[in-house]
């Protein structure tokens, strides 16, 4: 297309083919086979790093493994009031357990899971609300198994799992689920095409990965550890305050000596907390710095790992 005209570029057409050739529109849900996935190595392109408004651009393709789907929603029947004894005011009393039950148990169609399989071992769970639309969806995977947590100075509680390592060139199995429907495909993911990679060598970053991961876990549990403890104390001197601050001089003021002493401890893994403006640096190197510097030498590296990585 040029400037004055526009152009619609598909980026998966199978969708509309499948539907073409079969009965998908009579189904609830119908994941469609999706294209390879390509782990795509990306680079700082030379010329303009940043450019101005009025730079034309091109919209690339989003990353990550493209899952079409197709959805659609049973329509709702008003359900018959359940047979019963009326009470004293004329109304319908109902006995019926089993109708109690089944309104219980009445299928939910408000979310998509996607459950994706390397062989039999579950690798990652997706979870999204169901689009409020029916017809063909998307849905992306960043072709990543599921990760752990990462340290953090609060509690925090997550509504998805966190994305971990990237799997390894091969075939995997994909379930999904909507309401009381299941669906599965496959999908085939490959190394950039554009870059020499030995099995050998994806085999030694991934497993590198993996242990490096088990690192990160014990940090997150030693940090949260830490923070529960703060909390404690933080809780024990406010509940003392408002109790009576003179009686419980000792033991606020020891609540406020172990904070000090857990934000030390933290600080090791994660640094002091910095509360300047601006592009700001702290000093110190930390625990988190040193180990998410060796993931990121260890995730770019396009061949067998040096000394460097180790």
């Amino acid at each position: 297309g040029t400037f004055g005209r526009a152009a619609w570029v598909l980026d998966d057409i199978r969708p509309l083919r499948a539907m073409a050739n079969g009965n998908v529109l009579s189904k609830k849900l119908e994941l469609f086979n999706p294209p390879t996935a390509y782990q795509a190595a990306y680079q700082q392109p030379t010329g303009s790093r940043f450019g101005g408004d009025a730079l034309f651009n091109g919209e690339n393709k989003r990353g990550g493994a493209i899952i079409s789907y197709y959805i659609n929603r049973p329509s709702a029947k008003k359900k018959e009031e359940p047979k019963g004894k009326k009470n004293k005011r004329g109304k319908k009393k109902s006995n019926d357990k089993k109708s109690m039950m089944n309104q219980k148990s009445k299928v939910k169609y408000d979310s998509i899971k996607l459950e994706i399989y390397d062989g039999t071992r579950l690798i990652r769970t997706l979870k999204r609300k169901a689009p409020k639309e029916d017809g063909v969806h998307k849905m992306y995977w960043f072709m990543d198994e599921k990760g752990v947590a990462r340290p953090s100075r609060s509690i925090r509680t997550r509504r998805g799992e966190p994305g971990g390592v990237g799997v390894k060139p091969g075939t995997y199995r994909l379930k999904m689920h909507f309401g009381d429907q299941v669906s599965e495909s496959s999908i085939k993911v490959e190394f950039d095409p554009r870059l020499k990679m030995s099995t050998d060598a994806i085999n030694e970053i991934y497993n590198a990965s993996k242990a490096m991961e088990k690192d990160q876990e014990l940090m997150a549990a030693v940090v949260k550890q830490l923070v529960e403890s703060k909390n404690t104390a933080n809780k024990f001197k406010t509940d003392l305050s408002k109790e009576d601050k003179k009686k419980y001089k000792d033991q606020i003021k020891a609540s406020k000596d172990i904070v000090k002493k857990i934000d030390k401890l933290v600080a090791v893994f994660l640094g002091k907390v910095d509360r300047r403006q601006g592009i700001t640096r702290n000093p110190e190197v930390t625990v988190n710095q040193r180990f998410f510097s060796a993931r990121r030498y260890v995730g770019s590296r396009f061949g067998n790992l040096t000394s460097t990585e180790r």
